[in-house]
């Protein structure tokens, strides 16, 4: 599986370096490599590290630094380099974090470029500022009080936390941020923040920070009339069928200025520090190897993750900046070796779009970045998940079209493979932030099937040391959901009145060292087993 892995990993790369050289010829014949960018230790400066080396012949003779910013591509025009150095390897430049009055260099790239005549020429590729953490004022631990998490509905915070919930996704509709009521300023221009929503998240992140959850934020860009210029370029709305959600857009000075203020607006508000709560896991973007939740355009599967890349990491520096081990995640569904099924627009196998951004990562800049996963059965309406090696798309190949709790090693095995850890060596953090099970099945009551899915999957999940939580995705079942047949609610809703599913009483006591093992008994004459250890090795009930 390692040899397969670093061979996607290879071909992917040089797929990436393909598109990120696109913007032409380097100068002459010297060439370069942006080998790290820092703030020092005293947070007032950046250093840059740059290997050069080429013929010199129509330069002047010097290397020059230039900031760029996402949506810039090249120095047409340009002749306020920042730093001026010798050619050769291993050279260091250093300058001002801060740009000016309000604004610092936190977003920013660099690159080394030659003096050609009167014009400066680029001879590498950008790489942005790899430690925006070193700035942040709160430097606490990130809270993981355990795995076990539900996506909440705010209306019913009591059921959520009555279920001795650990983590808690909130979703966050980005296109109500801004609006009236609040202003907010941000490198001296003044923000309009739609004071109704802050209110709504105020109250529901106080509450589930001040009971001990650990809070997950998943930030959701529905097409956006208030401010249009967070829409992706180039785009018009979409019909609702074909795409809910919309990439964010900082293909453009204004639209990468609006990302910033919402990002710092939200990592600041959410610290942890000023009575609002805290959020410590951001998710950016829905399930974006399917542009069906994060339409951008018509891009091939590189193309596409540079763009989605670039206006992730504006949250990531934003977050990282403000609390340094907040973690900061992208989404994948269970489609890992396989595009996805239902996707009306532009759709990418998860495999492929982790591998491109892992590589856009690893040339542009360093993030620790995290990864959620969605591991739905297959097919999505039956619960019974340990049967999903029947339909032939789940296996236990890093190959395997379905990555889900029948084959959840198949992701963990793969982010331990040296060339994914982060630079400290580690796996990066693994969060299974939606997942669920439906308790029907083609009209057919299988609510007790979908309770030991629940419990089994649980297991899995507490016995592998590389997933850090496990939300299920519905509190209640949902309406557009049910009508097609899918009931994923660890409670119905019958006359308006919440009605527990035998799930439930399973997720509430399924991490309770006391219970877990006689609440889950009933599950292994439903899977089909005698005992745990048959599936699970080295099996242990939680907190045991």
């Amino acid at each position: 599986m390692g040899l397969l892995g670093k061979k996607s990993i290879g071909l992917f790369c040089a797929l990436a370096m393909s598109t990120l050289f696109s913007f032409g010829a380097f100068a002459h014949s010297i060439s370069g490599k942006v080998r790290d960018v820092g703030i020092n230790q005293e947070k007032d400066k950046i250093s840059v590290t740059v290997d050069s080396s080429g013929d010199s012949s129509g330069t002047d003779g010097s290397i020059y630094i230039f900031e760029i910013k996402p949506y810039q591509n090249d120095l047409s025009g340009r002749t306020d380099y920042l730093a001026k150095g010798s050619i050769g390897a291993n050279q260091t430049f250093s300058f001002p974090l801060h740009a000016g009055p309000g604004e610092l260099r936190l977003y920013s790239a660099f690159v080394p470029a030659v003096k050609v005549g009167g014009r400066y020429e680029m001879i590498a590729n950008r790489r942005y500022i790899e430690n925006p953490e070193i700035v942040a004022e709160n430097q606490d631990p990130a809270l993981n009080p355990g795995k076990k998490g539900l996506r909440v509905d705010p209306n019913i915070l009591d059921d959520a936390l009555s279920l001795n919930i650990k983590h808690a996704g909130v979703d966050i509709p980005t296109q109500r941020f801004f609006g009236n009521g609040i202003d907010y300023t941000y490198e001296s221009k003044t923000y309009k923040i739609n004071k109704e929503l802050i209110d709504q998240l105020d109250a529901e992140v106080k509450r589930l920070s001040d009971s001990g959850v650990a809070v997950t934020a998943i930030l959701l860009n529905a097409w956006n009339q208030t401010v249009p210029e967070l829409n992706p370029l180039g785009v018009t709305e979409l019909p609702k069928e074909q795409a809910v959600y919309y990439g964010f857009n900082v293909e453009s000075e204004a639209g990468f200025r609006a990302v910033k203020a919402m990002a710092s607006f939200l990592a600041k508000r959410y610290n942890g520090k000023n009575g609002h709560g805290k959020i410590t896991n951001w998710v950016v973007g829905n399930e974006i190897n399917n542009q069906y939740w994060n339409y951008m355009g018509d891009f091939d599967v590189s193309a596409y993750t540079s763009k989605f890349q670039r206006a992730f990491r504006v949250f990531y520096t934003a977050m990282k900046s403000v609390s340094a081990n907040d973690n900061i995640m992208f989404s994948i569904d269970h489609y890992w070796n396989m595009l996805p099924e239902a996707a009306p627009v532009g759709k990418y196998k998860g495999k492929d779009i982790l591998l491109a951004f892992h590589n856009y990562e690893e040339a542009e800049g360093y993030m620790d970045y995290g990864l959620a996963l969605h591991p739905y059965p297959y097919p999505i309406y039956s619960p019974n998940f340990w049967d999903d090696d029947k339909t032939g798309r789940v296996n236990d190949t890093v190959d395997s079209p379905i990555v889900n709790f029948k084959n959840l090693h198949v992701i963990t095995d793969f982010m331990s493979m040296d060339s994914m850890k982060n630079r400290k060596g580690e796996v990066r953090k693994i969060f299974l932030t939606e997942e669920g099970f439906s308790s029907i099945a083609k009209g057919v009551d299988k609510s007790t099937e979908q309770a030991a899915a629940v419990a089994y999957s649980y297991f899995i999940v507490d016995n592998n040391p590389y997933i850090s939580a496990y939300l299920m995705s519905r509190q209640e079942d949902n309406d557009d959901e049910t009508k097609h047949g899918l009931a994923f609610g660890l409670s119905s809703i019958v006359n308006h009145q919440l009605v527990p599913k035998p799930a439930h009483e399973v997720f509430k006591w399924i991490d309770n060292p006391s219970a877990t093992e006689g609440i889950a008994d009933f599950a292994r004459a439903v899977i089909g087993i005698d005992s745990w250890d048959q599936l699970i090795p080295n099996f242990r009930f939680p907190g045991r």
